[in-house]
């Protein structure tokens, strides 16, 4: 065969590796080795989060070798006889390891856009939950104050406000798994509430179940708020230790509207601001970000932390935010420069809740060692001590990790939930603890 003739062969047989959709092993590399091989958990000293990185190696060395997957140890740990075998205690299927060879053999072109896509929802065989197990894991009060709704374990429990005694109005069960998010619309006349893929839509006054929203929730809604109008629910999701999602559902027919990926892993909290034109996300990647509920787009961000974003609030007209974070710190910023403006905290135990009174005049952090505090009189930071930055309060403490924290209008009361499965109560004024709800 003539040189030009065997040369244009050759070409025509690397057209179809050439070609070859890179997604598919994308998304192999996304769901089934990234949670391994990221930041903050690279085994083996190797990254996968971006092409950059992936081609820097690890301890074992580069993992592929563009063009030769039968020499690329990303190809020959994934086989049945790979030593050690990836990924652990795992086999690929035949498609997902056929796409791996196809993929390196076709040059390893990489395609990012897949980290932003929203995995697909998998099928879970659920259990049932230890009786032992009953943490409250979120607090909501009804725009009226009147109720408060307590989520303990599977179930969401309704209690009375208006009465001394605080009793139990009824208790709303369709989860199979904990409760991890609650929201209540303006009107106070629906109650939704967040589990694992599932979300339930409540007549708060019947307590009857109206519906369930499912659509391509992968896991647990970690957080969750229903919009000024009371028509649409924004819900956070994700895979454990993957990328963090928000969703967001039409409220009357269930019908999912959009999805965007909002951090790199999972978002740990949701605000909306009052006039419900900002949405304020918190993430366990040490970011907190601010949409605009309406187009799905990022206004701002706020970097940091250098541990999980926990909690986020608002203060009244929106002009700051408070994030809180594992790192030991609260975090007041400018919401339109996105300058920090005042940290709070002693820096020795991790914040675990926050919540801005609807007057915009205090601010409640309690932490992950049940000790709390209430700051009011904010000053922007100039450099002075930490304790000069505002006017605290300390609440007495408890002796079990507090989850989630609500404060009255009024400023008067402040309830939070703890793992162990008590509302605690506070007299924000002398910040004595008062007693706790009867569940």
């Amino acid at each position: 065969m003539p040189p030009s003739r065997l040369l244009l062969a050759s070409f025509l047989l690397t057209l179809p590796a050439l070609s070859a959709d890179p997604k598919p092993a994308m998304r192999v590399l996304r769901d089934q080795c990234v949670g391994c091989h990221k930041p903050g958990k690279a085994k083996g000293g190797l990254l996968l989060t971006s092409h950059e990185k992936m081609m820097k190696g690890g301890d074992n060395g580069v993992p592929l070798k563009a063009g030769k997957a039968e020499d690329s140890l990303l190809y020959q740990l994934v086989l049945d006889d790979g030593d050690p075998h990836m990924p652990p205690k795992k086999d690929l299927t035949a498609a997902e390891i056929t796409a791996l060879k196809t993929w390196i053999d076709g040059g390893a072109v990489w395609d990012a856009s897949v980290f932003d896509e929203a995995p697909a929802p998998k099928p879970v065989k659920l259990v049932t939950m230890p009786a032992s197990y009953q943490p409250v894991l979120a607090l909501a009060l009804s725009p009226d104050e009147k109720r408060l709704a307590v989520a303990r374990a599977n179930a969401v429990t309704l209690v009375d406000l208006t009465k001394p005694e605080r009793p139990v109005l009824g208790r709303l069960e369709g989860h199979t798994e904990a409760v991890h998010s609650l929201g209540w619309s303006p009107d106070g006349k629906w109650l939704v509430t967040g589990g694992f893929q599932k979300l339930i839509v409540w007549d708060a006054a019947s307590m009857q179940n109206v519906r369930e929203l499912k659509e391509s929730l992968v896991g647990s809604v970690t957080a969750l708020v229903v919009d000024t109008a009371g028509k649409q629910v924004f819900a956070a999701d994700g895979e454990a230790g993957g990328a963090g999602f928000i969703r967001k559902y039409d409220l009357e027919t269930g019908k999912l509207l959009t999805t965007w990926k909002a951090h790199d892993d999972n978002v740990l909290a949701l605000r909306l601001s009052a006039k419900g034109d900002r949405l304020l996300s918190g993430g366990a990647d040490r970011m907190a970000r601010l949409w605009d509920p309406a187009t799905a787009k990022q206004v701002a961000f706020y970097e940091g932390h250098t541990n999980h974003v926990t909690a986020v609030a608002f203060n009244k007209d929106a002009s700051q935010i408070a994030t809180a974070g594992a790192d030991r710190e609260v975090k007041l910023w400018n919401t339109q420069s996105g300058e920090q403006e005042t940290s709070l905290g002693d820096k020795k135990t991790a914040f675990s809740a926050i919540a801005w009174s609807p007057d915009g005049k205090t601010l409640v952090a309690l932490t992950d060692k049940g000790s709390g505090s209430l700051y009011t009189d904010f000053v922007r930071h100039t450099g002075g001590e930490r304790s000069e930055r505002a006017k605290e309060r300390k609440l007495t403490g408890v002796t079990e990790p507090v989850t989630s924290v609500v404060i009255t209008a009024d400023s008067k009361w402040v309830f939070a939930g703890t793992f162990d499965g008590k509302v605690h109560i506070w007299e924000a004024a002398g910040g004595k603890l008062s007693g706790e709800l009867k569940l």
